[in-house]
């Protein structure tokens, strides 16, 4: 029962630092036209927004969305990335 306890602190301890990598991820992305700059990080929490002063006040909320979902998905890409090594952890309770 506690012959692979070591094996499954390693992992543990190899998730964690993954963990601790994606709160250092940071991406920021821009709408086609630039009227639109968001900043996000790997817990997908919204950093910073900038809206240029001549941006299209009709279309703004599209662009707004548009580019949160833009960098939202390259974080998920980002993320999934560097996860890649963890696929084959067995962690009970977890697979």
């Amino acid at each position: 029962m506690f012959g692979n306890m070591g094996e499954m602190m390693k992992q543990f301890g190899e998730l964690k630092k993954q963990m601790k990598e994606l709160q250092k991820l940071v991406v920021e992305v821009s709408s086609k036209g630039g009227e639109v700059t968001i900043k996000c990080n790997g817990e997908m929490k919204v950093l910073d927004v900038k809206i240029k002063e001549d941006a299209n006040i009709k279309h703004l909320p599209h662009l707004v969305r548009d580019t949160l979902n833009q960098c939202f998905e390259e974080v998920k890409t980002k993320s999934l990335g560097s996860m890649k090594g963890l696929e084959n952890l067995k962690i009970p309770g977890l697979n």
